[in-house]
């Protein structure tokens, strides 16, 4: 197995599927290698839920990081966006509040959102979760949260 069944990892499931009832997503949080995306990934397989994963970077703006989200939204996957914090911060911010619109939407279990200027159909089974390593402490290029 990819995943060492814990104590924690009941907890990090408890915690993530509430969340998701919620309307919310998740956030595990942690040193490298500790399960963070494995939990995520075995959670969503117990689920029958697709599990995208995307490795954030320098490199990726909030237009991309918005057509990822329309795509998850549109077919009820989840994305889980590991080192979320490696992105720059002014796309941090921006995608933070793509989230909050996609968040929303689940909570109020509305039938379509407004993403990128278009309306598009949203399927509740959704979620957006997002993995950090602490900024600092030997991690280079985090970012703290905004």
């Amino acid at each position: 197995p990819k995943l060492v069944h814990t104590p924690l990892t009941d907890k990090c499931y408890l915690t993530l599927t509430q969340g998701l009832h919620l309307g919310y997503g998740g956030n595990p949080y942690g040193p490298a290698g500790t399960g963070k995306t494995e939990s995520v990934k075995a959670l969503g397989q117990a689920l029958a839920r697709q599990v995208l994963v995307f490795n954030c970077d320098e490199g990726i703006d909030f237009k991309s990081m918005g057509r990822i989200f329309t795509g998850l939204v549109k077919c009820g996957a989840w994305g889980c966006f590991d080192e979320f914090n490696r992105l720059e911060p002014e796309v941090l911010s921006a995608v933070s509040q793509q989230i909050q619109v996609i968040q929303a939407a689940l909570k109020e279990r509305k039938k379509t959102v407004d993403l990128l200027g278009k309306v598009i159909d949203v399927n509740s089974n959704s979620g957006i979760f997002v993995t950090l390593n602490p900024a600092g402490k030997g991690y280079g290029g985090r970012s703290e949260l905004p």
